[in-house]
């Protein structure tokens, strides 16, 4: 309980935009930031129009310094998550419309409008992929993953997430996040 507890707290930080206390960092479209006292977030943000309105998505890495805590998040654009499983199956792909073998798939926790990853070894595997984008040129991947079949909204989510910066981002991340550990 306590992790959700620093999970809720961090993602509160994140979705609301509390001011941060140190300047923020850009790595391309990527952002580390010091949101609260002892909080770290490298986040990708992409915001939209749709319906007419304005929204956006994030994944976020976070590091909560003080209880020395690592959870990654996956926030989709607001009001189109709908899911009540526990474990969410997540597919990353370089190619929005192909498969192949290097494509990504995980189980990610659910919460209240967004999916998580707690486990260091499913973080590692996901910091990884994304590196391993980066370094062959893919500009971005893809991210699916559903909703119930009952859901008012369509039956999949897919966000577009740049990897470009990233591998400077995570190791810069990584860095601090341990420093304090």
């Amino acid at each position: 309980m306590r992790r959700r507890f620093g999970l809720y707290a961090a993602l509160s930080l994140c979705v609301f935009g509390i001011p941060a206390t140190a300047a923020s960092e850009r790595f391309e479209r990527w952002s580390l930031e010091q949101p609260g006292d002892f909080i770290l977030a490298l986040s990708f943000k992409r915001s939209i129009s749709f319906d007419d309105r304005a929204a956006t998505s994030e994944l976020a890495f976070l590091c909560n310094q003080e209880e020395k805590y690592v959870a990654v998040l996956l926030i989709p654009l607001d009001g189109t998550f709908k899911n009540r499983q526990n474990s969410i199956p997540v597919v990353i792909q370089k190619i929005e419309e192909q498969s192949d073998a290097s494509d990504l798939t995980q189980r990610w926790e659910n919460g209240p409008g967004y999916i998580f990853l707690e486990s260091p070894a499913t973080q590692e595997k996901l910091a990884s992929y994304l590196k391993d984008r980066e370094a062959e040129s893919v500009k971005s991947v893809h991210v699916f993953f559903p909703n119930d079949l009952d859901a008012s909204t369509q039956t999949t989510n897919h966000m577009v997430i740049d990897v470009s910066g990233f591998s400077s981002g995570v190791a810069t991340f990584t860095s601090r996040c341990e420093q304090a550990q």
